[in-house]
């Protein structure tokens, strides 16, 4: 019922500036400031990498399910793939079900992808690593076009390349409080 009010209040102010002198002035004027106080917070927020909800950009947690800002966003164009992940455990890229559960689907018909292809993990303070396992993939994984080794857990950073073999490539984009994230 307060909120009811509370948005009946500001229309009579408009109501009551709109029949002045100058009709066009008072609305042109009125939007300006109410960007700025709150509802400019609302309007310019990001959703939730996991659930959807909203964020202010001041908000380093979202309220409704406590994740961080920080996460990776992976984009692949074929097969038509995006993944984000935030940080915890790592992300299991490849074809077994059990191992990459979120990937295995979508790579089930592509043999140049292996088993157990990929991890990647994102770190709470916006870093992000991809690591291969230690028995390494049949096909390699590349970042930025040059082959990691197996084991290795190897920084990656907004703007890269990571590739699975020679066909399957996702463009990486880092969102958090580290150097070189949005």
């Amino acid at each position: 019922m307060s909120d009811g009010e509370e948005l009946e209040a500001p229309e009579e102010a408009e109501t009551a500036r709109t029949p002045g002198e100058a009709p066009e002035p008072g609305p042109t004027a009125e939007p300006a400031p109410r960007p700025a106080p709150g509802p400019a917070g609302v309007e310019v927020s990001a959703p939730c990498w996991n659930c959807r909800a909203p964020v202010a950009p001041r908000d380093a947690r979202c309220a409704s399910c406590d994740r961080t800002r920080t996460h990776v966003l992976l984009v692949c164009a074929e097969p038509c793939l995006e993944l984000r992940h935030g940080p915890g455990p790592p992300l299991h890229i490849g074809r077994h079900p059990d191992w990459a559960p979120r990937t295995a689907a979508a790579f089930a018909g592509w043999n140049k992808v292996s088993r157990r292809h990929a991890s990647l993990t994102v770190e709470p303070d916006g870093s992000a690593w991809v690591e291969e396992p230690a028995e390494g993939s049949r096909n390699g994984t590349y970042l930025n076009g040059a082959r990691i080794a197996p084991g290795v857990r190897t920084p990656v950073r907004d703007g890269d390349q990571l590739r699975l073999g020679q066909r399957v490539g996702f463009a990486v984009r880092l969102y958090g409080p580290g150097p070189g994230t949005d």
